[in-house]
This record gives C-alpha cells, sequence and structure tokens, in this order.
C-alpha cells in the first residue's frame, strides 16, 4: 500500500529539491510476461519501505553539481555540448556520485546517501505495476528515449522537469540519464533484503543503475530495467538522484 508523497522542500538554497516519499509496500521486478522482462529482474518480490526518505524531485543538475565544484574544486564533468544549468549533470562515475553526497552531509549535517535499489524503483513506480509509471506503452511524451515521434531521443539530455512527473511528483525518473544507487551488483534478487535497505554484498566493483536514459529504448527505462557498471567508470548517461533521510 503506498500514501501521497508531501510537498517538495530543499536544506538550502542552491541544493537539490527533495520530495518525501512515504513508507509503504511495493512488488520490485518484473513478472516473465512483461515485455523486455530480463532474467535479472527474477524474482518478483514484495519489498516493505519501512520507513519515508526524501528523494530529489529530479537528477542532480549540472548548475548543482557546479556549485558543489567551485565549493570543492571536485571536477566539472564535460556536458556534452548540450548545455549545463538546468540540464542533469553527466559523466559521473559511482564515486562522484558518493562525493557530491558526502559533500552534501557536510553542508546540511543532513543524512545524505544514493538511494538504495529498493528505494529506487518504489519511487519510480509511485504505487503502480505497470512497466511504466504512466502505463503499458511509450510515447514521444512521456520520456526523453528512443521512441517513435521524440524531438529529443538519441539527441542528448533534455533539462530536467519537461516531462510529466509520476504520482509522487517526481520527474525523469524514468528516461534522461541513467542514476546511480548505492547497490552492489547481483544478477538475480534472491537473497537481497527485504526491508528496502541496500544490498551491500555481491560485486562491490560494480554498481547498480537505474531508470535508463536519452540513448536507450522504452524497455530499458521501464521501473524494472537494472544496468551495472564499474564504480569508477563514467558515461554520457549516467547521472545521478540524491536521497535524505527523514
Amino acid at each position: 500500500m503506498v500514501q501521497a508523497a508531501g510537498s517538495a522542500f530543499r536544506d538550502g538554497e542552491g541544493l537539490p529539491e527533495l520530495v518525501p516519499i512515504p513508507a509503504g509496500r511495493f512488488r520490485m521486478g518484473s513478472p516473465d510476461e512483461e515485455p523486455g522482462h530480463e532474467d535479472n529482474e527474477y524474482p518478483l518480490r514484495e519489498v516493505c519501505i519501512a520507513r519515508p526518505f526524501a528523494l530529489g524531485r529530479f537528477p542532480v543538475t549540472f548548475a548543482e553539481w557546479d556549485r558543489f565544484a567551485a565549493a570543492t574544486g571536485a571536477p566539472r564533468p564535460p556536458d556534452q555540448g548540450w548545455g549545463r544549468g538546468d540540464r542533469p549533470v553527466v559523466n559521473l562515475s559511482w564515486d562522484d556520485a558518493q562525493g557530491f553526497a558526502a559533500w552534501l552531509r557536510a553542508e546540511t549535517g543532513r543524512a545524505y546517501r544514493l538511494p538504495s535499489e529498493a528505494e529506487w524503483e518504489y519511487a519510480a513506480r509511485a504505487g503502480t505495476e505497470t512497466p511504466w509509471h504512466w502505463g503499458e506503452t511509450v510515447g514521444p511524451g512521456d520520456a526523453n528515449c528512443l521512441v517513435d515521434g521524440s524531438a529529443w531521443g538519441g539527441r542528448g539530455t533534455t533539462p530536467v522537469g519537461q516531462f510529466p512527473p509520476n504520482g509522487f511528483g517526481l520527474h525523469d525518473m524514468l528516461g534522461n540519464v541513467w542514476e546511480w544507487v548505492e547497490d552492489c551488483w547481483n544478477e538475480f534478487f534472491l537473497g537481497a533484503p527485504c526491508d528496502g535497505t541496500a544490498w551491500t554484498r555481491g560485486d562491490c566493483g560494480r554498481r547498480v543503475l537505474r531508470g535508463g536514459s536519452w540513448q536507450d529504448v522504452p524497455r530499458q527505462i521501464r521501473a524494472a530495467a537494472r544496468n551495472r557498471n564499474g564504480a569508477g567508470f563514467r558515461c554520457n548517461d549516467y547521472g545521478l538522484r540524491i536521497a535524505r533521510d527523514l
């Protein structure tokens, strides 16, 4: 059972906007009959998100990252010529994302972190069980991905918030950029935590990404779709969305 999310807030000027996500239960993964289903989405299982948490309303933007870089001397990732500002930051590794979370903790005294894979999927679904939170098919007005009729897909990122939010008020959960989560990579969900916490056992040299991107076809941006790469690997469609304990 999933209740409505709360009103968005920020912990300071120029910091990411957050949405409170309520506690609840959901089914994580995908059934065999779902079009695009992959074996690594097995088994479909119930997960309890025992405590509410906050999640970024949008992926972290270049404006937010560049503020962090100016304060800490962290690298300013290239924007591929697409522009900075309110576009989602790309060319980030999992290690880079951890550095951003650590800076937010130091700046605010709040428990910023990457979401767990379970928290991410719970938030992306927002109470739905369809492949995408808006339904059973993908059209050009749903997300930035490779879909017929899209003015953006395959050409790069879009500024955040160009597509309708899900039921929790979160934008760009599916498409635009892949988002790093906390978990180590495991080929299946057998043995995974059922309480919504991150799975910190398995292949921890590789970490999980969720959400799909501007250069992916619709089946790759399903709520259940999973990706992974080395913790130090950067790519022009890898970004992040920040979480915080409440």
